[in-house]
């Protein structure tokens, strides 16, 4: 189901009490991000271990080159963009690896600070309009592949991506979009002169206020989504006017659809 940025009201939502308790509750919240993309998980405790026990009802968690768990608040000296106050781009995560994560899980742990609303966008719902709208756009983002690097703490991720991802019968499977790690574009000249103009204006789309789902975390909700579909961002907080700490972690797409149809035939 492709949603607008009017979804918030209908963003599915479950606690962590059903789905340890309700194995069809287990059931219908996987379902819930295989169909829209996103959900909510609510009463989280505020521990490193509420994570890793919502994560395991939907797989193993996976490793990405920063470790198993990650989390994001504002240092003192950051190394991302993601470890600041400022504003955060609508991106996808790490398409600087080859397979970049599929499920990501976000669970705030504080948040007191003026601003810093998170933002979600259906990437899928954004890349549709486009073919409808500009298909020679949409044609060459779903072609050609463009780099992603990330470059720091003794990493040096590099993998190319298209910006629009389709399956084998045509279809919008995903979308890839993160400015902060995109590499020097390497395509011929003649090729980057209708390529630029195209990814601004899907970027300029991702954008647009009547995509954006907007909303404040509140300590004890994780938000669950599929990161090769839905594009997430985040206003500009001041540091200085409480604290925000999100912890995070992967799940392959895989390994959550594993898990949906191994319970769907135990029922």
């Amino acid at each position: 189901n492709y949603w607008l940025g009017d979804h918030y009201d209908r963003l599915q939502r479950f606690t962590m009490e059903a789905l340890r308790s309700d194995t069809r509750a287990v059931i219908d919240w996987i379902a819930a991000v295989l169909i829209d993309g996103i959900a909510m998980v609510e009463e989280l405790s505020d521990s490193d271990r509420a994570l890793t026990e919502l994560a395991s009802l939907a797989g193993k968690v996976r490793a990405a080159y920063c470790g198993e768990y990650f989390d994001v608040y504002a240092r003192l000296n950051p190394n991302a963009v993601a470890s600041t106050a400022a504003a955060l781009e609508m991106h996808t995560d790490i398409p600087s690896e080859e397979l970049a994560p599929g499920v990501q899980f976000l669970h705030c742990r504080a948040n007191t600070v003026e601003g810093g609303e998170t933002l979600f966008v259906d990437g899928g719902r954004v890349a549709n309009d486009l073919r409808s709208s500009n298909p020679g756009d949409f044609r060459t983002l779903s072609e050609l592949t463009v780099p992603f690097r990330v470059h720091h703490d003794g990493h040096d991720m590099r993998a190319r991506q298209r910006v629009i991802e389709l399956d084998s019968d045509g279809a919008v499977s995903g979308v890839t979009m993160s400015q902060h790690m995109a590499d020097v574009f390497d395509l011929p000249q003649a090729v980057l002169d209708g390529y630029y103009p195209a990814f601004r204006r899907f970027g300029n789309m991702l954008r647009d206020s009547k995509y954006v789902m907007r909303l404040r975390f509140t300590p004890g909700v994780c938000l669950v989504f599929d990161n090769h579909r839905i594009v997430h961002g985040r206003d500009a907080y001041a540091a200085q006017s409480g604290r925000r700490h999100l912890r995070g972690c992967y799940v392959d797409r895989g390994e959550m659809r594993s898990t949906y149809r191994a319970m769907m035939t135990a029922t």
